[in-house]
């Protein structure tokens, strides 16, 4: 596309304060030979909380903010963002996200400039709260699932494509949006990502960004259950695609119980999960838990297509 701005980075924001990242952002970006080149896009996401982010963004040069009146939630504000950007290259970074290194900006670049397709930095936790107790079942389990070397992200790419740090050439984007049908928490990356694999090259690099929005036990349980629903329209439109994940393939086993025993081996591990103290035994626990409730919601949908899973 003919444009005068080459790279764009887009921030969704709700009730989380961005100002750290912005200037760090802005920061490396003033560094580099291709600075008139650069946006940095930030639409606030109808937050409750606000951190007078607007004054500083006034301040920094390539800084572009807006304010949504309410919640449109996590797909419509990434969709607006890529409406608003006028770069050949795009980087998606959440606004809890926090560069490790310095050079985050020149990799990405780089990167760029060698012409790659998409390029994905990762996730760690080298900065955020990892003496916080409460959080410690967040941060094993995300070690676990999420916060991987290059060369093991690479193995699957599309499965560890997280829009929270994320490089595309602008043109994909253009063709392939985020599926709007995705509404709350959760997979609507993992379904992008599963479309983009089909087309385009997804590279995965050490270029991390700390996760500094760190979650309790319980909320990171909360989360879970919200992302069901997504869960099952996800399985739906990629059956073959997810059909090898463990997580399914207990479920459907699991299908065979009916859904008032769903129910209560819900409630159960439920319990357990609340009172469990050891990071392993309640990683166990939450994963059948997970398998229990995805069982249980595809049960019913094939029962009611219309049904809305709780």
């Amino acid at each position: 596309m003919s444009s005068s701005v080459f790279f764009s980075i887009l921030i969704p924001v709700y009730n989380w304060d961005v100002r750290s990242l912005l200037q760090n952002l802005h920061g490396q970006c003033l560094e580099l030979d291709e600075q008139r080149g650069i946006e940095i896009i930030v639409i606030d996401d109808g937050s409750n909380e606000k951190f007078d982010t607007a004054s500083l963004a006034e301040q920094l040069s390539l800084v572009i903010y807006e304010e949504f009146s309410v919640n449109r939630g996590r797909v419509a504000v990434r969709n607006a963002l890529l409406d608003k950007a006028k770069g050949e290259y795009v980087l998606f970074c959440d606004a809890d996200m926090l560069p490790d290194h310095d050079d985050f900006m020149q990799v990405y670049f780089d990167q760029a400039k060698a012409g790659c397709e998409i390029v994905c930095g990762g996730i760690s936790y080298l900065q955020s709260r990892a003496g916080d107790v409460d959080c410690s079942f967040y941060l094993y389990k995300s070690k676990k699932t999420e916060a991987l070397s290059a060369v093991d992200r690479n193995v699957t790419p599309w499965r560890y494509l997280f829009t929270s740090n994320t490089m595309l050439r602008r043109d994909i984007l253009d063709s392939i949006r985020f599926d709007s049908r995705f509404e709350g928490y959760g997979f609507e990356d993992i379904e992008w990502a599963i479309r983009l694999s089909e087309a385009y090259i997804i590279k995965h690099v050490d270029n991390t960004c700390s996760h500094m929005g760190v979650l309790t036990k319980q909320q990171v349980y909360t989360n879970m259950r919200d992302s069901i629903n997504n869960y099952v329209l996800l399985l739906s439109l990629h059956p073959e695609r997810t059909a090898g994940s463990g997580a399914v393939t207990f479920a459907t086993r699991f299908e065979i119980l009916s859904v008032s025993l769903l129910t209560v081996a819900d409630a159960v591990l439920s319990k357990l999960f609340s009172f469990i103290p050891w990071n392993p035994v309640l990683f166990f626990v939450f994963q059948c838990d997970k398998v229990v409730l995805l069982a249980r919601a595809l049960k019913e949908k094939k029962e009611n297509p219309k049904v809305q899973i709780s």
